[in-house]
C-alpha cells in the first residue's frame, strides 16, 4: 500500500520562491545631465552611463548571446486649432471655421544604443551604456511624452532558449550641477519720459531656493509721480510644436500666471536706492500643498516648457498725470538640483563656486525620425 505525503502549512512556507533564470537590475536613481543639450555644454565632457548589472540565476543555462538595447521615444497627441496649423496640413479647413479643430498625433525616435555582452559563465555581470548629451528629459504632460526603455535579449541553451526583460528609465535634465553653483545675471536698463530704470535678474533659479529675487532701481520725477507698487510674477509658458515638411511649426503657447508678489516702496526712498523684489516659487511639499505647482524647464522634439517673470510697476496718480502701470518680461531659467550625485556635481575645493554658461542657445539636436505619423482627424467643436 503506498503512502501519500501530506504537506501541512509549515512544509508550504519551507518551499523556496522559483526565481527566474536570468535578472537585470539598473539602478534606481535617474540618469542626470547638466545644462543645455548640446554639445557646446561645458558639462558635456562629463560622460554620463547607466549602470547596472545581469545575474544569472540558473547556473545550467549557456547563454550565446546577451543584447542590450536602450531606446528612446517622443510623442504628441494634441486637438490643435485648424486656425494655427499651416495650409499643407489644415487644407480647405483652414479659415472656414475658427472654432475647428484637428487632431496632430505624431511619434518619433530620439535615440536607439545597442550593447552586447559576452556570457563567461560569471555569476554576475556589471554593464555601463554611455548615453548622448543630447538627449531630452523624461516628460510626461497631457499631451506629449519622451520616454526611455532599455531591454536585454537573452537566447541560448541546448533548446535555443529565448528570454526578454524590459525596464523603464528616467532621464533628468538640470542647469546647475549643485547648490554652488554661481549664477550670474543679466542687467536691464531702460526709460519712459519722466521714470528711468534697472533690473538685475538671474539668468536661472532653482526651485530649492524657494523664491526668486531681483534688484530693482529706478528714478523718478517726483514732482510729477511716484512709484506706489510693485508687482512681481513667475509665468509658465507651455509650447507645443510638431514638424512639416516645410519645417517646424509652434501652437499658440499656454500661458499659466502664478499669483503676483506685492512691494510697497518704503515712504522714503531716493532715487539710488536698490530695491529687492521677490516672489515665491509654488512647489508642492509633504507640509505645504500647492494646487499648481512649477515645472522645471523642459524641451524635447515636440514640447517646450520655458518661464519668464513679469514685473509690472504701478505709479500714483496726479491731476497733471495719470501713468498706466509700466509692465516688464525677463525670462528665466527655473531647474533644480540633481538629487546627490557627486558624479555629475564637480568637487569644489573650499569655497570656490562653480561658474555656469547660460549663454549656449536652446538645444535643437537632429533627432532621427524613424516612424512618424500625422492623423487628421477633423473634429468640428
Amino acid at each position: 500500500m503506498g503512502m501519500v505525503k501530506r504537506f501541512n502549512s509549515h512544509d508550504l512556507s519551507n518551499v523556496k520562491p522559483q526565481l527566474p533564470p536570468v535578472e537585470v537590475h539598473i539602478e534606481e536613481a535617474p540618469v542626470y545631465f547638466i545644462g543645455p543639450a548640446t554639445t557646446d555644454n561645458p558639462m558635456s565632457h562629463v560622460r554620463t552611463r547607466l549602470m547596472g548589472h545581469v545575474l544569472f540565476n540558473d547556473r545550467k543555462l549557456k547563454w550565446n548571446r546577451i543584447t542590450l538595447q536602450f531606446s528612446g521615444k517622443a510623442g504628441l497627441d494634441i486637438q490643435a486649432p485648424v486656425a494655427a496649423l499651416p495650409r499643407e496640413l489644415a487644407g480647405d479647413e483652414a479659415g472656414s471655421n475658427s472654432k475647428a479643430t484637428m487632431r496632430l498625433d505624431s511619434t518619433m525616435s530620439v535615440c536607439k544604443i545597442e550593447k552586447e555582452l559576452i556570457f563567461t559563465g560569471e555569476k554576475i555581470i556589471e554593464f555601463g551604456l554611455h548615453l548622448p548629451t543630447t538627449l531630452p528629459a523624461s516628460t510626461r504632460t497631457k499631451h506629449a511624452y519622451v520616454e526611455y526603455t532599455l531591454v536585454a535579449n537573452f537566447s541560448g541553451g541546448m533548446f535555443f532558449k529565448k528570454y526578454r526583460i524590459q525596464h523603464s528609465v528616467t532621464l533628468c535634465r538640470h542647469y546647475l550641477p549643485s547648490p554652488s553653483a554661481m549664477i550670474p545675471c543679466i542687467e536691464y536698463n531702460n526709460a519712459r519720459e519722466w521714470f528711468e530704470w534697472s533690473a538685475e535678474v538671474p539668468k536661472a533659479v532653482a526651485i530649492e531656493s524657494g523664491e526668486i529675487v531681483i534688484a530693482l532701481r529706478w528714478s523718478v520725477e517726483k514732482e510729477l509721480v511716484e512709484v506706489d507698487r510693485v508687482d512681481l510674477a513667475l509665468e509658465e509658458i507651455e509650447t507645443y510644436r510638431f514638424s512639416t515638411k516645410s519645417g517646424i511649426h509652434n501652437l499658440p503657447p499656454m500661458i499659466s500666471r502664478f499669483p503676483p508678489t506685492p512691494y510697497h516702496p518704503p515712504t522714503y526712498s531716493g532715487n539710488s536706492e536698490t530695491h529687492f523684489i521677490r516672489t515665491p516659487i509654488p512647489v508642492s511639499t509633504p507640509v505645504h500643498r500647492v494646487s499648481r505647482p512649477v515645472r522645471t524647464h523642459i524641451f524635447n522634439p515636440f514640447l517646450d516648457i520655458s518661464h519668464r517673470l513679469r514685473l509690472v510697476i504701478h505709479f500714483t496718480t496726479s491731476p497733471s498725470l495719470q501713468p498706466e502701470p509700466l509692465i516688464l518680461e525677463y525670462p528665466i531659467i527655473v531647474t533644480d538640483y540633481p538629487a546627490d550625485q557627486p558624479s555629475v556635481s564637480p568637487m569644489v575645493g573650499g569655497d570656490e563656486a562653480v561658474c555656469v554658461d547660460f549663454d549656449l542657445p536652446e538645444y535643437t539636436p537632429q533627432y532621427s525620425i524613424e516612424d512618424t505619423t500625422l492623423n487628421d482627424q477633423h473634429n468640428n467643436g
